[in-house]
């Protein structure tokens, strides 16, 4: 593909209202379809998602959106008054809650097919230990860290020297990504990579990387020659060794970052709190009033008044008070916006709990139902990328490590595991009474107790041979005590 065909790319669009509800535009050539109704959208860039993360470009930080008050008169002429303006970091809250509930555990792996038991075991515990070494579940959190913000994400993954490496790429690092897939079959083929780079002059230059399924190439933007500019090739392709397929593993949400759906509701917010604290700033101290004639005041050294003499019998001095229920009302309205901001994105705040409260995990799970819900939903939608990833990793370790024929025909069926706050002691307990009572196996417990945290990868190769070893050992003292029956007999009394 030539570099102006891979730079092709689908907008993020936005559903908007109809501006005439009720009344759909139909001709001769949609007038069979039922229910007919042309959808209009906004659209809308990455850019605009990274203005939304970073609360210094937050919409009430904008004059347009949020002017300030004008004041005209004939001695100053035209003077504004500055709104106070608070942006609050909610899109950050968001994606961190829902980033932690989806990858709060390891990445679970587990065995598709089992035929071969022991090879199989020895093979998930070479790749469990190589996706450690290689830090493959760091590469997959940078990878949905973009995503939850930026709407889409990619990772390379590559053979470098005889080790595997990876890299992510993201618009928040200033890559714009091209995916293009397959008609039939919507595999990725072609992967494209656009970004910007100083050479060695310090001059701002314009790149594109190009993967297909089979070489690695780059291009450098040159207006040299051309005023319109062309794309040149910088060196000659470079075989990627990953045989047939594209060492890319790509992501997109479609409808943006993970805080859309609240998106109107914190900029509401943001009104709101920013309005409340321009009220406090006018009416929160109070304002102190005279009535009358010939007032002396006498002021402390910061200008406070600390006295006042009137000689007029009728004069008064006071202060004016607050309206009853006004601060009552920009309460009320503050707390139903931020409790369905966290509701409309499934980030369940964390509940406060009394000192010394013993709260059983079915009340914590319920408690943050929300959250685990949506992780479930959200591991469903990321499968078919971390299944990808998987398979480029597997490929690539393979060959490095020179194991490709004992994990080449292993089927390993990795998974995200929701997280949810539970209680350590509760959840061995429950393994150790499981096994005990014989429905769950100790090489099952011990995958659930390495996904919790504990052990190493080859945790169940350490169990047999822990046993081996006391086995060999208590025959070796066996065949001592036949042996040696005297020693034996004079060492027991």
């Amino acid at each position: 593909m030539k570099p102006e065909q891979v730079m092709r790319k689908r907008a993020f669009l936005v559903p908007i209202p109809n501006e005439h509800p009720g009344v759909k535009k139909l001709t001769g050539d949609n007038l069979s379809l039922a229910g007919f109704d042309g959808l209009q959208f906004q659209k809308r860039s990455q850019a605009d998602f990274l203005r939304e993360w970073y609360p210094s470009s937050h919409n009430i930080k904008s004059l347009i959106y949020y002017p300030n008050q004008i004041n005209v008169s004939s001695a100053a002429g035209y003077q504004a008054k500055v709104h106070t303006r608070i942006a609050v970091a909610y899109q950050q809250r968001i994606k961190t809650k829902r980033k932690t509930s989806l990858m709060g555990n390891n990445i679970g792996m587990r065995l598709i097919s089992n035929r071969n038991k022991q090879a199989g075991e020895d093979a998930l515990a070479m790749i469990r230990e190589g996706w450690e070494e290689t830090n493959m579940e760091i590469g997959v959190d940078k990878c949905l860290d973009s995503d939850f913000i930026t709407g889409d994400c990619a990772i390379y993954v590559y053979m470098s020297e005889g080790e595997v490496g990876w890299r992510t790429f993201s618009y928040a690092d200033g890559d714009v990504l091209y995916p293009h897939y397959n008609r039939i079959t919507g595999e990725l083929e072609v992967f494209g990579r656009k970004y910007h780079q100083e050479d060695e002059e310090g001059n701002d230059v314009e790149y594109l990387d190009v993967i297909d399924t089979q070489n690695f190439v780059t291009y450098r933007f040159d207006q040299s020659k051309n005023p319109d500019g062309d794309w040149i090739q910088v060196e000659s392709p470079k075989p990627h060794n990953f045989k047939g397929i594209c060492p890319v593993a790509y992501h997109r949400r479609n409808e943006g970052p993970v805080w859309s759906a609240s998106q109107s509701l914190i900029e509401n917010y943001e009104m709101g709190i920013s309005q409340f604290s321009e009220n406090n700033l006018s009416y929160g101290l109070r304002i102190l009033y005279t009535l009358g004639a010939d007032f002396e005041v006498i002021s402390r050294p910061d200008g406070t008044p600390a006295r006042i003499d009137s000689s007029d019998a009728s004069a008064k001095v006071g202060f004016l008070e607050n309206a009853d229920g006004a601060d009552g009302a920009f309460t009320k309205q503050l707390e139903v916006l931020d409790k369905n901001i966290m509701r409309c994105s499934f980030a369940v705040e964390t509940p406060e709990l009394k000192s010394g409260a013993d709260t059983s995990s079915l009340a914590v799970k319920m408690m943050f139902a929300d959250s685990y819900i949506k992780a479930i939903e959200d591991s469903q939608d990321y499968q078919l990328f971390l299944d990808r990833v998987m398979k480029l990793f597997k490929y690539a370790y393979g060959i490095c490590a020179k194991i490709t024929d004992k994990i080449e025909k292993v089927k390993v069926k990795p998974y995200f595991d929701p997280f949810i706050f539970m209680s350590e002691t509760e959840v061995v307990n429950a393994l150790v009474q499981l096994v005990a009572a014989g429905v769950l196996s100790r090489q099952t417990a011990t995958e659930i107790a390495y996904n919790s945290g504990y052990g190493t990868a080859s945790e169940w190769d350490r169990i047999l041979q822990e046993a081996h070893d006391e086995f060999v050992a208590g025959q070796e003292a066996q065949t001592q005590t036949k042996n040696n029956p005297v020693n034996s007999s004079r060492t027991s009394k």
